[in-house]
């Protein structure tokens, strides 16, 4: 307030000045005498003011017309014009046919605070000079001449509508920008209900002046557009906040040639219900999130529902970069949640303490698709290089994400979305491009998964872990050297259908260290794999392939030197299985062990040579069998075994030099002993032009039943350490299957109810129970698994008391502590048995995504920093820890 009077007071000061002036003296003339009464005694005159002491009286900042002899300079001509905009910043209508420094204008001042002053008190007149919409010319020199915080207040400053800020301005009676205009405090736009605009600024805070905790602010009801506007290095108040840009708008927020780096805090926050539109946006090495976008504003009216809808954009031909946020404690580069879905292109978030990009557009009703392209989500240390939840759709071109903890995690649950993946790379060798520490690429789909041209390699553990509700279709992609540690169960890539069909085409899944190439589900789908594709040298099976009703089809393809089989094949329904042309050469225990429940086996042309590495060559079971051409040679004990309950075929198969014999066709009943009063079943075995020479047992070894029918014609044995061939139509073996089993009686759980805090730690029994569960008040639990021998406690952690901060954009919902002590008290694992962790979901919550986050105290030289743990994946165990 006292500002506001000073500066009307000031505007009274001039015009009192100009009106002394009004009658003017000439130097040549001498001074002009009063007239005055001759019955009234003259009062002595004052002396004159000096020059010196007039000039003393005008305020800093304002600059004097010195008229010459000849007249007064008129105030609209140029010369006074020039004279006028000197100083800065000056506020003009936003209009083509004004100009700074035309009587429009306001004059201009040293400060933005004495022009927010003038502004005011201009408001509070009944006929304001100042209204509607302006721009405020900055001068290019203008260097951080103001002292406190900048603030435009839309509730005092009524007489303004739409605002621009425009810097680097020549400070000529023109409209030319050059570089740009430095303010030293912080700026903030409240209770605005027009657009606002700046450009060509830079905010950098001093904090010996300035403590507000962020370099811009701005809260309207218009748009908002930032241009070549830069706010960084924001030191932290005493509340430890230290944000470089918060915008909170219901319009268009767009973000263009701007950087927001090196703040203490988040680089940048939007907030709106409208569209955010950035373009080449930098934010880099802040503090916590680099930047922090929300167009949906979740549940802020309807729970469980965006309360805006505007889309997010992010796009430019040189790229946006939000790289190198969240050091020390741990948080994101770049984090959107959109209520109208996310498209982004060369887009940078590597080397982030947190994750690289975590987008969601996702609500109860659907919000849109998310879309990347050409961006790169690189050495993202303790999360997720690319995390994408939605009800949409989403499609990758062109994306690199390794180096991180987990590559990428793509979501469509929500919804009905399918995921499209084009050209991208997750994890690609294991020295410029090196996978990540889990998974390279983890996808869930509500519809349908394509992955054209994609390399998830050199992952600790799944290369590519994809669900779906619909298709499958990988064309052309590598999934090597990924299952780094001893998870058996991981594959270079693992795909699962919940009812569609899956097929690879052109695919390369080799040396997965300690897993299978490929392990391939689907419930009533059909599985086909084809075109050149690969599974050798990996630590358990090459291709492991089960279906339902649906039909599994392996052409041209190639499984060997696995550890213990080649390829796993089996249905369970109706479903056939079909292997053509296929090579499986020197695998562990299996070349092929296939199996059907009601569908068929064709094999075709296939190559089994297991050079006396593999056990079996083909282990094929099913009602019908039949087996084209192919060769199942040098196996170290039995080329090809066959156990049908209906029909085994054999047509110019060839199975020599193995180690027992070189094939054995059996019934289901002559395989092993059947059930005491279970019917016997007698098969129809037919063998035609087949090789079956020099094993070390039979050539050939036939038991169909006892009413068993065999046609062998045009087949050579030779050479064999048994007889060429055996037909033994022996009955079947018996066993008493009704054996009296001692009955299994599982263990109950001992449950604990724990307080917040200060519980005594609880002793596990496991010699009375099955495990201990500690169960927190706000419904959090934790359930310690057998064998464990020692004691467990689980405690809350208040926001409040946690080690380190959240970044913008990652909400709080609750906190544990857990420890495992021994007899006396000190720390140890469970290394033999199992702990789970269940937090309580709030309600109404159903479209947002949830991490759980773990401080590692390792981290940063041991001051500690937020780890993301990884999602659940079947078959994979992960170290706390890593």
């Amino acid at each position: 307030m006292q500002k506001r009077i000073y500066q009307f007071m000031l505007l009274l000061a001039l015009t009192a000045l100009v009106m002394a002036a009004a009658g003017t003296a000439y130097a040549d003339e001498g001074p002009t005498e009063p007239a005055v009464e001759e019955s009234q005694p003259a009062e002595e005159p004052a002396p004159p003011e000096t020059v010196e002491e007039i000039l003393e009286q005008i305020p800093e900042n304002i600059d004097l017309v010195v008229v010459s002899e000849e007249g007064v300079e008129p105030l609209a001509s140029e010369a006074a014009a020039e004279i006028i905009v000197e100083g800065d910043p000056m506020w003009c209508p936003d209009n083509d046919t004004v100009t700074p420094g035309d009587p429009e204008c306001t004059i201009s001042y040293g400060t933005f605070q004495a022009l927010i002053d003038a502004l005011a008190a201009d408001a509070l007149l009944a006929d304001p000079l100042y209204e509607g919409h302006g721009i405020i010319w900055v001068e290019g020199t203008y260097s951080g001449n103001d002292n406190a915080q900048i603030e435009f207040d839309g509730s005092v400053l009524t007489s303004l509508q739409n605002l621009t800020i425009q810097g680097g301005w020549s400070g000529s009676n023109d409209k030319n920008t050059s570089g740009t205009s430095l303010v030293d405090v912080s700026i903030a736009f409240v209770n605005w209900t027009g657009n606002i605009t700046l450009q060509d600024l830079d905010i950098a805070v001093n904090d010996a002046q300035d403590d507000a905790g962020f370099g811009l602010f701005i809260s309207n009801t218009g748009t908002v557009t930032l241009n070549n506007v830069s706010v960084n290095s924001t030191p932290l108040n005493p509340a430890f906040q230290g944000d470089g840009a918060i915008i909170e708008s219901t319009g268009d927020v767009n973000i263009s040639n701007s950087e927001f780096d090196n703040n203490e805090g988040n680089g940048m926050q939007v907030s709106t219900t409208g569209a955010i539109n950035l373009n080449t946006v930098f934010a880099r090495n802040n503090t916590l999130t680099g930047a922090y976008l929300d167009s949906c504003l979740y549940g802020d009216v309807t729970p469980g529902l965006c309360t805006g809808s505007g889309a997010v954009t992010i796009t430019s031909a040189t790229g946006n970069f939000f790289n190198g946020n969240g050091f020390p404690d741990g948080a994101s580069g770049l984090i959107i949640d959109s209520g109208g879905g996310i498209a982004i292109d060369h887009v940078q978030a590597n080397s982030n303490a947190l994750s690289g990009a975590v987008l969601t557009s996702a609500d109860d009703d659907g919000t849109g698709n998310v879309s990347v392209d050409q961006s790169q989500f690189n050495s993202n240390s303790g999360g997720t290089g690319l995390d994408i939840l939605t009800d949409g759709s989403i499609a990758l071109t062109a994306v690199n994400a390794f180096s991180n903890r987990t590559g990428a995690i793509l979501d469509t649950t929500s919804g009905t979305g399918g995921i499209d993946i084009g050209n991208s790379n997750f994890g690609v060798n294991n020295t410029t491009q090196p996978g990540n520490t889990w998974t390279g690429l983890h996808a869930e789909s509500g519809d349908a998964i394509n992955l054209n041209t994609v390399v998830a390699s050199y992952n600790g553990s799944n290369g590519a872990y994809l669900i779906a509700e619909g298709n499958i279709i990988v064309n052309t992609g590598t999934f090597s050297e990924n299952v780094n540690s001893n998870f058996p169960e991981d594959p270079g890539l693992f795909a699962k259908s919940h009812g569609g069909d899956i097929s690879l085409i052109d695919v390369v899944a080799n040396g997965n260290d300690f897993g299978a190439g490929v392990v391939l589900k689907t419930t009533d789908g059909t599985i086909d794999v084809s075109g050149t594709s690969q599974f050798d040298q990996n630590g358990t099976i090459g291709i492991q392939a089960h279906s339902g009703d649906g039909s599994i089809t392996l052409a041209n393809i190639a499984a060997s030197f696995n550890t213990v089989k080649g390829a796993y094949l089996s249905t369970y329904g109706m479903g056939d299985i079909n292997v053509n042309n296929g090579t499986f050469v020197e695998n562990g225990s299996y070349g092929i062990y296939a199996s059907t429940s009601e569908g068929d086996i064709n094999l075709n042309n296939d190559t089994v040579t297991g050079n006396g590495v593999t056990d079996y060559g083909a282990v094929l079971s099913g009602p019908n069998v039949f087996v084209t051409g192919g060769a199942y040679n040098s196996n170290t004990e039995v080329g090809l075994k066959i156990i049908a309950s209906e029909t085994a075929e054999l047509d110019s198969v060839t199975a020599d030099g193995n180690g027992g014999n070189g094939v054995e066709v059996y019934s289901a009943s002559t395989h092993g002993p059947i059930c005491e009063g279970e019917d016997v079943v007698n098969i129809t075995v037919s063998v035609t032009n087949g090789s079956f020479n020099t094993n070390g047992g039979y050539g050939l070894m036939i038991k169909p039943g006892p009413e068993g029918i065999v046609d062998v014609q045009t087949s050579t044995f030779g050479g064999n350490g048994l007889p060429g061939y055996l037909l033994d139509l022996s009955e079947a073996e018996t066993k008493n299957c009704d054996e009296d089993k001692e009955p299994f009686e599982p263990k109950d759980p001992k449950i604990v109810q724990v307080p917040p805090m200060g519980g005594i730690p609880v002793e596990q029994e496991c010699d009375l129970f099955s495990s201990t569960i500690l169960e927190l008040p706000n419904g959090t639990w934790m359930n310690v698994g057998c064998p464990f021998d020692g004691f467990s406690n689980l405690e809350e952690v208040s926001q409040d008391n946690l080690p380190g901060r959240l970044g913008a954009g990652t909400n709080f919902v609750s906190a544990v502590t857990v420890s495992l002590t021994d007899e006396d008290g000190n720390a140890t694992l469970n290394e033999d048995g199992t702990i789970t962790l269940n937090f309580k979901i709030p309600e109404d919550s159903r479209g947002r995504g949830y991490a759980i986050l773990f401080w590692d105290p390792t981290l940063n030289n041991g001051e500690g920093g937020w780890v993301e743990m990884p999602l659940y994946e079947f078959g994979t165990s992960f170290r706390l820890n890593p």
